[in-house]
């Protein structure tokens, strides 16, 4: 049995700065398209951090340490990651290093963090709408869900360039008491045997069989999801750092829609953090795969 990491009470300033950097929009103050830090990157050696032991984490590293993760989650090649379910698969830079968690105090669909110290996080969580085909649907009702959590933040948000992809919704369940259409054409009677002389069967070869014929192609549904980049300064007792970040709103399953966001904190490395949270943009969350027909029903 693989005991799931659990976040505690220490750890609640990442979920309350996850939903902050990606829900709280411009009623927090905002400005569009901040630019990034001058700072150029520094050069560091990749190096993934030091193996994960599960337990919860009261802090983060910074210094080369940080950068030196950022960098291994900027150019490590991707790899599979599913949630407990396994209703979804999440394409995650250097995936053997991340660590599967969940929150205590928010209850999610998924969970991870990329090392002990919070060098990043990604979390998944599930909302109900009443038709999530609706435009902006999926965001609005995340931003009602997490409002509560951003309210505690004092957050300074930047918007960077908006994205949008194509993403294919999964198949839906199958319907009782619809059967597959039928061809309407009539039969085509066999045409009469032909009795050869024994001689002749040896030498002759008999064509196999025709296979089955294929069940009718089921069209696929695209749905076009869009996602925010942002970049935030929250404050409070608990916290003051900085993050990159950067979420979608999917619409998976029959109203209900599946959010997903990263969160990278900077500790002093912003160029850094931006250029990660624009891989996952570009190559992470595009990739999301739903793999049930139906909403997913635990918690954690």
């Amino acid at each position: 049995m693989v005991m799931v990491p659990e976040l505690g009470r220490a750890d609640f300033r990442w979920i309350g700065a996850l939903a902050s950097v990606v829900v709280v929009g411009c009623s927090a103050g905002c400005s569009s398209a901040a630019a990034p830090s001058a700072m150029p990157i520094k050069p560091v050696a990749a190096s993934p951090p030091p193996q994960d032991d599960g337990k919860p984490a009261v802090g983060g590293d910074g210094g080369d340490l940080h950068s030196a993760a950022l960098e291994q989650l900027r150019i490590a090649p991707m790899g599979p990651k599913t949630d407990k379910q396994n209703s979804i698969v999440v394409p995650l830079p250097d995936a053997p290093n991340w660590t599967r968690v969940r929150f205590l105090t928010v209850p999610g669909l998924v969970g991870f963090r990329y090392g002990k110290s919070h060098h990043a996080i990604v979390a998944g969580f599930v909302t109900h709408v009443d038709d999530n085909a609706a435009p902006g649907a999926c965001s609005k009702s995340f931003e009602s869900w997490a409002m509560p959590w951003v309210e505690a933040f004092e957050v300074d948000l930047h918007h960077d360039p908006p994205a949008a992809f194509p993403w294919t919704l999964p198949a839906g369940p199958p319907v009782p008491g619809v059967a597959l259409p039928v061809d309407p054409s009539p039969p085509v009677a066999p045409a009469p045997a032909t009795i050869l002389p024994s001689s002749l069967l040896g030498r002759m070869r008999l064509p196999r069989p025709a296979p089955p014929p294929a069940p009718p192609a089921v069209p696929k549904k695209i749905a076009i999801v869009d996602v925010d980049p942002l970049y935030a300064k929250t404050a409070t007792i608990l916290s003051r750092e900085s993050y990159a970040a950067a979420w979608a709103a999917y619409p998976a399953w029959d109203k209900a829609c599946l959010i997903v966001g990263v969160a990278v904190p900077a500790r002093d490395d912003e160029a850094r953090a931006r250029e990660v949270r624009d891989r996952f943009v570009n190559e992470v969350l595009p990739h999301v795969v739903v793999t049930t027909p139906v909403e997913p029903k635990e918690r954690y």
